[in-house]
């Protein structure tokens, strides 16, 4: 708990019709997910005002709101000339006064299946806080700096990578005492140019550890291997071989239920299950092993409670359909993704006669762009797809590489969405579902999870 009062002479800011109680429990920038006790943020986006939604945001239980005009509604309004620069301040104020341990964890892919893997072996131990959802901006980092509870031991936070600039300001900003760097690949080149300054910009994370604190670094990639040298913290290996200190051996990825495999430890091997889908899922898990180990944690300790994460929504989350299942997959992509993604539906073990997938565009891929997504069309028919429905115009110009049945729709999802029902009717058939975030391929999910019938119902209503 942090107090408003304290926090308006931190910022130089008037407290507009000031009210008790003063005491904030953390922040929140979404009006329809603030919690009783939150400050809530009003930040200006694209389309909507945060200022808009203070009535809502105090309906729900807001102690107070950063603001930088009076909307006239609510109480313990903190008046700023600029709404995220004080969010920002505040979040360094709040991290001055906290103690815990904080973690940071940046990568290509696998930041939150990492985060959420690694904070549930940390909680056996410690008094655990992990940020929520992927909260790893400019604007979540802070957002998640001032929801720790005062007597949390341990923070875990995802650190976005895309701007080399952004991801040490918000390392200065947590000031991690350990971290983890999942992977390294091509993801965001358009902002960052190769794979090589995508390297140089998770390595950020290793510079900022000091002398005396952890690193888990994934070792599968020789881009990150040459750099271990430099590290000050202490480094841990992990990857899917053995020459890495923490590695998964006799994966079983085919079961509905989840992973199935051995973790070797320097302590020895780990028997593990997860409840997550896809083999490189194994890969993170011993990776958040190996941090988790360097914390402190015993081994089986970590790898029992690993075990009781549950799937993430739209990470390889397998949902049922009036056609058999869909593998929802939607969150977001890059070539390292899809390609496991792929794999994943290929390998399960399900009862279906017709393995089909609804791939949309990579985004921030840069000048490769058009190789990279006909490389994932050659994927999809190199491991047997049987229909690709393609989605954007990337995808949609590499469809042909697919060289199969299916559709290629660069702007119309509705019309992509009715040509999947013709096609895998009743099944029984299984769809993969991956795209970048900026796709919203979550509603293609929600329109084919339910009948024609339900979703125009639905429409009506």
């Amino acid at each position: 708990m942090w107090d408003l009062r304290e926090a308006a002479e931190v910022l130089g800011a008037k407290i507009l019709r000031p009210r008790a109680p003063y005491e904030a429990s953390g922040a929140c920038a979404d009006s329809r997910q603030i919690k009783p006790g939150q400050l809530f943020v009003a930040l200006r986006g694209q389309k909507h005002d945060g200022h808009d939604f203070l009535a809502e945001a105090f309906a729900k239980g807001a102690v107070g709101a950063l603001v930088s005009r009076d909307p006239g509604v609510g109480h313990n309004l903190l008046l700023v000339p600029d709404v995220p620069e004080a969010l920002w301040n505040l979040a360094r104020w709040r991290r001055q006064g906290l103690g815990f341990i904080a973690v940071g964890i940046t990568g290509s892919v696998g930041k939150t299946t990492a985060k959420e893997l690694l904070a549930a072996a940390l909680s056996t131990t410690y008094r655990t806080y992990r940020a929520p959802e992927s909260y790893n901006t400019n604007i979540g980092v802070p957002l998640s700096l001032l929801s720790v509870p005062s007597d949390a031991e341990v923070g875990v936070f995802e650190l976005a990578e895309s701007d080399p600039q952004e991801l040490r300001r918000l390392c200065e900003l947590l000031q991690p005492w350990a971290g983890m760097i999942t992977a390294v690949g091509p993801a965001h080149l358009a902002l960052l140019g190769s794979v090589e300054q995508a390297a140089d910009a998770v390595w950020t994370l290793a510079e900022t550890l000091p002398e005396e604190g952890v690193l888990a670094l994934a070792w599968d990639f020789p881009e990150l291997r040459v750099r271990v040298e430099h590290c000050d913290g202490f480094a841990l290996r992990f990857g899917q071989t053995a020459e890495a200190d923490f590695f998964p051996r006799d994966i079983t990825d085919d079961d509905p239920q989840g992973l199935r495999f051995v973790a070797e430890t320097p302590a020895g091997a780990i028997p593990m299950k997860l409840r997550l889908l896809g083999a490189h899922r194994a890969v993170l898990a011993c990776g958040a092993l190996a941090l988790a180990w360097g914390l402190g944690v015993p081994e089986k300790l970590a790898a029992q409670a690993m075990a009781e994460v549950p799937p993430l929504p739209h990470r390889l989350e397998l949902r049922p359909a009036p056609f058999g299942w869909i593998l929802d997959d939607c969150f977001n992509a890059n070539p390292v993704s899809v390609h496991a993604a792929l794999r994943t539906l290929r390998g399960l073990r399900l009862p279906v006669q017709v393995r089909a997938a609804l791939l949309g565009d990579m985004l921030e891929l840069g000048p490769e762009e058009e190789l990279f997504h006909r490389a994932v069309a050659e994927a999809a028919r190199r491991l047997g797809v049987d229909f690709l429905f393609a989605y954007g115009p990337r995808m949609s110009a590499a469809f042909s590489a697919f060289d199969g049945p299916g559709l290629a729709e660069p702007a119309q999802l509705l019309q992509l969405i009715s040509e999947i029902r013709r096609a895998l009717g009743s099944g029984p058939a299984v769809l993969l579902v991956k795209g970048s975030r900026g796709l919203f391929l979550e509603r293609a999910v929600e329109e084919l999870a339910h009948g024609e019938e339900q979703s125009r119902g639905q429409e009506s209503r």
